[in-house]
């Protein structure tokens, strides 16, 4: 599922572009086409979706990236889940998943996110809303180690203007 998403989601930037504009409104064109597939999760997803979303995402992005875990908390809902790259998969109390958190950034000497791009979604069938960011992962480790570059992929689902999932993927550059 989650590969399907990271393929809709990121087909949903080209799709985007594809819409009737006034000086009042913004109508999405409908969609008359027929598919090879049926989406497994959905196919029925507005985009852009509530830009608050994406604003409270990237500002958890922003308090990662400078250590500020603790300052994080308000943004998650009380439980969270959150899979990685590497197939860590975490459900459970947003505490603990803000001391995995410090856990990470406390053996960096530094990280830096160059977010390349991010998107608000609506799944309009499911009713939810999504974030997707797309960036580039510099960290540097303590102890002189040897500074990783990653290219990254993030979704994150926001409920009732709070953080309840996320997943990510990377590919070495």
């Amino acid at each position: 599922m989650k590969k399907i998403l990271f393929l809709l989601f990121g087909s949903l930037m080209v799709a985007a572009c594809n819409t009737k504009t006034n000086p009042d409104t913004v109508v999405p064109a409908k969609d008359t086409l027929t598919y090879a597939y049926k989406a497994t999760y959905s196919s029925d997803i507005t985009v852009p979706g509530d830009p608050l979303n994406a604003q409270k995402v990237l500002q958890v992005w922003k308090m990662f990236e400078t250590a500020k875990i603790q300052e994080m908390k308000p943004y998650f809902a009380d439980s969270v889940k959150y899979d990685d790259a590497h197939g860590m998969h975490f459900y459970g109390p947003t505490e603990k998943l803000l001391a995995y958190a410090k856990s990470d950034i406390d053996g960096l000497d530094s990280m830096r996110f160059d977010i390349m791009a991010w998107q608000s979604a609506h799944v309009n069938d499911k009713n939810e809303d999504w974030v997707n960011i797309w960036s580039r992962e510099r960290r540097y480790p303590k102890n002189g180690g040897k500074a990783d570059t990653v290219l990254m992929q993030e979704n994150w689902k926001i409920k009732n203007g709070k953080v309840v999932s996320f997943d990510q993927y990377l590919a070495k550059m």
